[in-house]
């Protein structure tokens, strides 16, 4: 593994514009960000950990590319709860890995329990999107003690078949990786989150989104680690979650998809939730891959009605 691409130099303008798109945002939604940085499992590198208000804690594990910020909207609707949010390796101003380098099941759920046991969490409920729903889910198959509940949010990663869009299945392939990279990237100085067009937004919804979203996806995707962990990660993408597996996930579940997720179908979703033995299921109506960016009111209440059961 190459330390001196993935880490990240905190004097470099690249990394200082990420952090101040990010500041914007955060500041843009009232959510005040305390910062803590742990070992990446296995590595000098290190991870960071945004902590966001007081309260009950819940975990959250982002996914796509593992950064927090793209959550903001949703994150500022959980008041009264004390949020830890792993920005997953590779994202969200956390040093950066070669996923192909690690067993990425054990992988996964080292990076959540090592994060539960910095923070004295004995046992916690885990809000978690796509690929960080699906390490979330490997974490409460592998270490069911630690996890109270699960709420999934998007089609959570290769479950029950659900794919990646056809270019994000290309990023895996040279030289498509190099060039769809660039295309996802933007054109310098265009800060409108295009990309998100692929994961079911519409372009309406794009252009409500407020300016420092827009400025976080076009300053995190210049980072110079980005591209190595993000292609890693589609190249030792996790390994399909089956009915059979599923079945084995004893904590309650609630599953919110989108009905234009790029993903996974409605049906697909249907399949997951009955596989699931304890397992609410809600569509959100003109939702995309990320439920919240259209719907972050209802989405935040459905999270906030069903945490309250497992408080305890």
């Amino acid at each position: 593994m190459n330390n001196e691409i993935l880490t990240l130099d905190p004097k470099d303008t690249a990394v200082i514009a990420a952090r101040d798109a990010e500041t914007s945002l955060f500041r843009h939604y009232g959510l005040q960000v305390k910062d803590h940085y742990l070992p990446i499992p296995g590595t000098n590198l290190k991870m960071r950990i945004s902590e966001i208000g007081t309260g009950e804690p819940v975990l959250v594990v982002p996914g796509n590319t593992g950064d927090v910020f793209p959550l903001a909207s949703l994150l500022s609707e959980m008041k009264g709860r004390r949020i830890i949010a792993i920005n997953r390796p590779g994202g969200g101003l956390s040093e950066g890995i070669d996923h192909t380098t690690v067993n990425i099941r054990e992988f996964a759920v080292e990076t959540i329990i090592a994060v539960m046991d910095a923070f004295q969490l004995d046992k916690v409920n885990i809000v978690a999107h796509s690929m960080g729903a699906h390490w979330s889910l490997w974490t409460a198959m592998d270490r069911p003690e630690r996890v109270k509940s699960l709420t999934l949010l998007g089609n959570p990663g290769n479950v029950m078949k659900g794919k990646l869009p056809l270019a994000l299945r290309l990023m895996i392939h040279w030289p498509f990786n190099k060039l769809l990279y660039k295309l996802m990237m933007g054109k310098e100085g265009d800060k409108r989150p295009t990309m998100l067009k692929a994961m079911g937004s519409t372009s309406e919804t794009i252009d409500k989104l407020p300016k420092e979203i827009g400025e976080s996806y076009y300053a995190f995707r210049r980072l110079p680690h980005y591209l190595i962990s993000f292609t890693s990660l589609l190249k030792n993408a996790a390994p399909n979650i089956d009915a059979a597996q599923l079945s084995g996930v004893k904590q309650p579940v609630q599953l919110l998809m989108g009905d234009k997720d790029t993903f996974a179908s409605v049906p697909v979703g249907q399949s997951i939730a009955e596989a699931i033995p304890d397992c609410k299921y809600h569509i959100i109506n003109e939702g995309s891959h990320l439920p919240w960016l259209e719907k972050s009111e209802e989405c935040g209440k459905l999270i906030n009605d069903f945490l309250t059961q497992y408080n305890e």
